[in-house]
């Protein structure tokens, strides 16, 4: 069996995108996406990738003419697919010729973007993102070229709003232009919700693809079938809409889905399962016992928010439950359970404040916390923008004092009210005493 190659030719074609964050999640969401759209004949979706501290995926991905394969995985099902949408990419520099005419293409329509929740910093580093996209969109406005639509695909609520906040504070604090910062203040920057499983890929897995497709791919990605990208109406949406983005005003209800039923549920098992001495979460949510608290843990957070009109709450949560457990996608939970600062506020923390004013149960959010603050004590490999704050703070002893200390870190989002922490605590003491699964089994 040999994956597809694209349906088109990749010869003179133009940048109709250009794209922050050239990880594995752009390569297997966004990138597949501007492919159909290639594939189907509508318009000029070819991307140009910025990859903003290091150069080793442009220059793997170069090797290959930045054609690449993703690998849907469900099972024993495979469906190997190569992606041709990436005409090119670099590192960060204005210098380069290719960049700067990809910035300068009349046909540029969209900037997205995949940095992680820690990148958004407001400020006067020239090497932030807000900043680098301020010196770009700078560049277009002094050529009186239209703005592209900008689009955040980072898990923050109201990312869209976020992002114009950012950029206007940042360009406020470098005095710009003030003809510009009001060109600025009308881009759009829709909010946008993205969901897909895309682990990190590993030596062993390219091995595996080259025994079963015979061919190498360096930068192969493998994923869930599943995907699914929603932006809120804007102008120009309809070219979103022919390539299959969903364009729905309801985008903060999809954003407050997926965050708490999929995402909470998924770092809650990575917490979890780094406790119980489990590499990936797929095995953890195998566990009948783990797997049937999950589904518990869902039913209280669903309560935290509206859903979308169109969406069967019971039936996301089972279909998010079985996603994180498709073994086919080894997710480890080691990585998932990285930048739990930047994390949880928006999956657990804000779904604990809702609950907490309305006076609905919430012992297993409780519970779901005090995991994180275990972890924050266990002594193992901690990689979070607030790590050596937290890991002062989380030990010691006294776990009132623990969960006192972490929740008042200086830069924790939407810390928890302070009515919950005995709470929290009482469950980090049990977890010591009896083990996470023990005390999951009766919640």
């Amino acid at each position: 069996m040999k994956a597809l190659t694209p349906e088109y030719s990749r010869a003179d074609r133009k940048i109709g995108v250009i794209h922050f964050g050239l990880g594995a999640f752009h390569r297997g969401h966004q990138a597949v996406y501007c492919d159909d759209a290639l594939r189907s004949g509508v318009g000029e979706w070819s991307i140009y990738g910025i990859s903003p501290r290091s150069a080793r995926v442009t220059d793997a991905l170069r090797k290959q003419d930045f054609m690449y394969t993703v690998n849907e995985r469900e099972g024993e099902r495979q469906n190997p697919r190569v992606i041709g949408s990436i005409l090119d990419g670099s590192l960060y520099d204005l210098g380069n010729a290719p960049l700067s005419q990809a910035i300068l293409s009349p046909e540029l329509k969209l900037i997205t973007i995949t940095v992680t929740e820690k990148a958004y910093q407001a400020g006067i580093q020239s090497d932030s993102m807000p900043n680098r996209l301020l010196d770009i969109l700078q560049l277009r406005f002094s050529r009186g070229l239209a703005a592209p639509v900008l689009i955040s695909c980072d898990n923050l609520p109201a990312n869209g709003q976020f992002l114009q906040r950012v950029l206007l504070a940042s360009a406020h604090q470098r005095d710009l232009d003030s003809d510009f910062q009001q060109w600025l203040a009308n881009i759009s920057t829709p909010n946008s919700m993205v969901d897909r499983i895309v682990p990190a890929i590993t030596p062993s897995a390219i091995e595996e693809f080259e025994r079963e497709f015979g061919f190498c791919d360096e930068s192969l990605i493998s994923t869930e079938p599943f995907r699914q990208w929603v932006v809120e109406p804007h102008a120009g949406d309809r070219l979103l809409a022919d390539i299959g983005i969903e364009i729905s005003p309801q985008v903060e209800e999809y954003e407050a889905l997926k965050l708490r039923l999929f995402n909470g549920a998924h770092s809650t098992t990575a917490y979890f399962s780094q406790l119980s001495g489990i590499e990936y979460v797929y095995q953890a949510i195998a566990l009948p016992k783990w797997s049937g608290f999950i589904a518990r843990l869902q039913e209280q957070l669903a309560n935290s928010f509206v859903a979308p009109s169109s969406v069967d709450v019971a039936k996301y949560c089972a279909q998010a439950r079985a996603r994180i457990g498709n073994s086919a996608v080894a997710h480890r939970s080691a990585q998932i359970a990285m930048d739990g600062s930047a994390k949880l506020p928006q999956r657990l923390f804000l779904a604990m404040n809702a609950l907490h004013q309305a006076g609905q149960p919430r012992e297993r959010i409780a519970f779901a916390i005090s995991l994180w603050i275990g972890f924050l004590q266990s002594g193992l490999s901690v990689t979070d923008p607030l790590a050596a704050e937290l890991l002062d703070r989380a030990r010691v002893e006294e776990s009132n004092r623990a969960v006192r200390q972490v929740m008042q870190t200086p830069g924790l989002q939407a810390p928890i009210n302070e009515g919950e922490w005995p709470v929290i605590a009482g469950y980090l003491d049990q977890v010591r005493k009896f083990g996470p699964l023990a005390v999951a089994e009766n919640l």
